[in-house]
């Protein structure tokens, strides 16, 4: 990670951290974290995207979403749901097993994780 921890880097490393599970725009990291301006929270999450901390998961109409990384979240894919944006880890058994059936499909081996988009039980329920 960069050399420097400021105030307002610990602050957004603290939010994604306490929510962890989530995924969230550049946007909505802003708008919960009011005074720390909007420039300056997208600067630290391009660093912190850069230097291993947060991790892109995907999009969210024009903004990127990104989420807190854990030491081991590069090894397996996660689920996220569209509707509540709620991100589980799926395990490492059940990522090589995708991958495998990925590869004896179409050829192609992961080199990344996968994040897979759908609706959890929660919001299909209140569908």
């Amino acid at each position: 990670m960069s050399q420097y921890n400021t105030r307002q880097k610990s602050r957004v490393i603290s939010f994604f951290a306490s929510a962890s599970s989530r995924a969230f725009t550049p946007e909505e990291v802003a708008a919960s974290l009011p005074d720390v301006p909007k420039s300056t929270v997208y600067r630290i999450m391009k660093q912190l995207s850069d230097d291993g901390c947060l991790r892109k998961t995907g999009t969210s109409g024009r903004s990127a979403v990104y989420q807190y990384q854990g030491k081991d979240c590069t090894s397996h894919m996660h689920i996220r749901c569209k509707a509540c944006g709620r991100t589980e880890h799926l395990d490492a058994a059940t990522t090589r097993q995708i991958e495998a059936l990925v590869f004896t499909d179409s050829g192609f081996e992961a080199l990344d994780s996968t994040v897979f988009e759908g609706l959890c039980s929660e919001c299909r329920r209140r569908g």
